[in-house]
Parts: C-alpha cells; structure tokens; sequence
C-alpha cells in the first residue's frame, strides 16, 4: 500500500484534488474533519481540554471552538500545547485507518500535514499550489472573507515554495487541467511501487 499525503494552503485547491483521487477510487482521510471529530469523541483528548480549560470549553457534549480558537490564536504557547494534545492521536487514528483500507493507494488530506508530523507516516506527499491571486480569489469567493483576512491567514501558513519544496510532487491548480496532472502522479506512483 502506497500512503500518499495531500497538502497546500487555503485556496490551493488541496480538497478537490481529493476528491479528484477519490472518484479514482483511492481511499482519502480528511485529516481536518478527522479532527474536529476526534475533538468530541476521543475521552483522551476531552479530559485535557477540561482539565486545562474548564469543563464549560465544552457546550452539550461538543467542543466550543469559537472559545479555543480564542485562546490558541492569543497564546502561541497554547496553540503548541493543543497540537501537541491532538497531532499524535490523529496520527495514530490515520494509521488504524489505513490498516482497514485495501486499496493499492489511500491518501491522507491535511493543510498541516508536515507541521503535525503526519507527513512522517506517507510514503509520498504531493503538494497542492497556486497563485496567491488565484488562492484569495477562491477564498474570498467561498468564506465571503475579506483581501485583508485572507492574507493573515496566508501569512501563517507555508509558502507554495516551501511546500513545493517539501514535497516529492507538485500539482498546479491555478484553472489548468488538473485531470492529467493527477493521473500522472498516479502513474508514477504505481510504477514507484
């Protein structure tokens, strides 16, 4: 089994070349909403959140994530605590995730795939990149943000160089075709392996 890791910043387009690989038939986590999830379901990760925060960080059995991201937006030192909380136990769920799958490929989809380590359990990654314009635009259109907001969240994400750099392949999405980019890089997967 190949495991194949799908990153870009907001805007790039990471969500539809998963799903594009999807209607493939490679199975895909959305590392994100595996997450949010895990957030209200995993007992391990709930206990902490209480006993650091409060037992109100959580609202009829759901997690307040207006209050967190509160919190770990104000306090860099918060942030790295909660992702040092969560990150390890996402991971471990992708890797029992992928125990269950029996597809030749499965991919793993997540804006922080190296920062969260994730990246450390694919065999692959694949970077999602496009123009700054093109990812605000998109941005813009879909979260009816402002230039301004989508800027600051950017700012505080790696740079399409640095993926790109980061990564053993790069998909552009900046409204070429985006079909054949993906069946290359899964041609030249199958014959890696």
């Amino acid at each position: 089994m190949i495991i194949l890791g799908i990153t870009g910043g907001i805007g790039s387009g990471k969500s539809y070349v998963a799903q594009k690989l999807a209607q493939r038939g490679v199975p895909v986590y959305n590392a994100d909403v595996e997450a949010k999830s895990l957030n209200n379901t995993n007992q391990q990760i709930i206990n902490a959140y209480k006993a650091r925060y409060g037992t109100q960080i959580y609202v009829n059995g759901q997690l307040n994530r207006k209050a967190l991201a509160d919190i770990i937006f104000a306090n860099k030192a918060e942030l790295q605590w909660v992702n040092a909380l969560v990150h390890p136990i996402v991971n471990a769920h992708f890797a029992q995730w992928c125990k269950q799958q029996q597809s030749e490929i499965v991919a793993a989809e997540s804006a922080i795939l190296f920062g969260s380590q994730l990246s450390e359990l694919c065999d692959a990654v694949v970077a999602v990149v496009a123009s700054q314009q093109v990812r605000i635009n998109r941005v813009m259109q879909r979260d009816a943000s402002t230039q301004q907001q989508v800027e600051a969240r950017m700012a505080n994400q790696l740079s399409n160089e640095k993926m790109a750099e980061m990564a053993d392949y790069v998909i552009v999405n900046n409204g070429e075709d985006v079909d054949s980019q993906i069946d290359e890089l899964l041609t030249k997967l199958k014959t890696k392996n």
